[in-house]
């Protein structure tokens, strides 16, 4: 069916598709599984109350339901996707360049992009020029667009968040803060839903796993950084999974497991020619 003719119902399950979440985790708080499946299939038209709560839970306006998604929409979507791709390459120099040139901020209005937009900016000031208080303030920020503490139905990228604000503090030397973001992003991931564990917050195992090697708790962060590892080849991804390997490689090291260590160093100059 062509998009300019679907259905308001259509537009609620394709919506909930793309971000990824069943009808269970829609309608929590909102209505039951039953009528929400109603109104996807066009049976029943919601109440102005549940079709707000509906739009707030999918990160839209009501109008973007109501009128499908916009020519402008698109392309902030399209942006988005190419300062994500630079990121997974770690190509953060070109991050900043498509965040600049592009005036992005000038056309968001959902928390959700200001959220990403700050994300991706914290992170350029990070790894780029080690502006700790710039990156800092940059990722409170996009946190505090979506997420409290009592919060339910966490996304990922607030774990991202989380655990980037953990390794930038560690940097400055805030221990207390850095164990308390980095574990925290690091027992979310647990609650997370399987549709949602994303490939990307195999960064977080890392970032906690070098904190704790850092605090010389050598046998926990060796078992952080096996799990991240585990997630990498569970995806099939080689997303930090170089740094990873090196990691448990430095951590066998200190614990004297010198034929781990050798095999864990091994398979991470082996992923470095890969990638």
């Amino acid at each position: 069916m062509s998009k300019q003719f679907e259905t308001f119902g259509e537009t609620i399950k394709r919506l909930r598709k793309e971000r990824k979440m069943t009808q269970k985790m829609l309608a929590q708080g909102i209505c039951a599984q039953s009528v929400l499946s109603r109104i996807e299939n066009g049976v029943e038209v919601p109440n102005v109350i549940v079709l707000q709560s509906i739009c707030q839970r999918l990160n839209v306006t009501l109008d973007q339901v109501l009128h499908s998604e916009s020519d402008e929409i698109q392309r902030i979507k399209f942006l988005f996707s190419q300062v994500h791709y630079h990121l997974i390459h770690q190509e953060y120099q070109k991050m900043e360049e498509l965040l600049k040139s592009s005036h992005l901020i000038d056309h968001l209005y959902l928390d959700t992009e200001f959220q990403l937009y700050y994300y991706y900016l914290g992170s350029c000031e990070y790894f780029l020029y080690q502006s700790y208080d710039a990156s800092i303030q940059s990722l409170k920020k996009g946190l505090s667009y979506t997420y409290n503490k009592g919060k339910k139905n966490i996304s990922p990228i607030e774990i991202q968040l989380l655990s980037c604000l953990g390794r930038v503090f560690g940097d400055t030397g805030n221990i207390e803060k850095a164990e308390f973001y980095l574990k925290t992003s690091y027992e979310l991931i647990e609650l997370l839903p399987g549709e949602l564990t994303h490939f990307e917050l195999i960064k977080a195992f890392y970032n906690y796993g070098s904190f704790l090697f850092q605090m010389k708790q050598y046998d926990q962060a060796l078992e952080v950084s096996e799990q991240g590892i585990l997630w990498a080849q569970q995806r099939r991804s080689y997303y930090y999974l170089e740094e990873l390997f090196s990691l448990s490689g430095l951590i066998c090291q200190k614990m004297h497991l010198v034929e781990e260590s050798k095999e864990y160093l091994t398979l991470s100059t082996y992923v470095s020619k890969i990638r």
